[in-house]
């Protein structure tokens, strides 16, 4: 199944993966561009560095009263589409965006786990604190009571 705007690269020719990734970096660096200012306008959208882009996605008024720009900046970084070995000898495995929207959708997940757990733990907490509290409170109250009934 062919993905919409997709460029075939081998339609470069005999060239290094170095040139594929700058090329894709460059176009989807102008496809970024393009859609940010479609959204944001000219004057919400910088280039501030090579192949980044900052918008300008709102405003606050600060402490001191002034109303600066809320800003978001975005790089793009093509992945590594091969495997490979640097000179090290270090192996890079070509990046896989399936496995890895899986893999953050499942940290994602036991991450939720793990808050629920501790906001279930934390409630479990309270609730005895409480408990002790009010037994602490019972048995003082009941020393109290039983020095007022004391014989003299």
């Amino acid at each position: 199944m062919a993905l919409l705007n997709q460029t075939d690269f081998d339609g470069l020719g005999k060239v290094s993966n170095k040139r594929v990734k700058d090329e894709a970096r460059a176009q989807a660096f102008a496809l970024l561009l393009e859609a940010l200012t479609a959204v944001f306008g000219d004057e919400g959208v910088s280039v501030v560095g090579n192949a980044v882009v900052a918008v300008s996605v709102g405003s606050r008024t600060v402490a001191d009263g002034t109303v600066p720009e809320v800003s978001a900046e975005i790089k793009v970084t093509v992945k590594e589409f091969e495997t490979h070995s640097t000179a090290s000898g270090k192996e890079v495995l070509a990046y896989d965006r399936y496995e890895e929207a899986e893999a953050y959708e499942a940290e994602k997940t036991e991450k939720e786990r793990e808050a629920e757990e501790r906001a279930k733990k934390k409630a479990q907490k309270i609730e005895a604190d409480k408990r002790a509290r009010a037994k602490a409170r019972a048995e003082k109250e009941a020393k109290k009571k039983e020095g007022e009934t004391a014989p003299e």
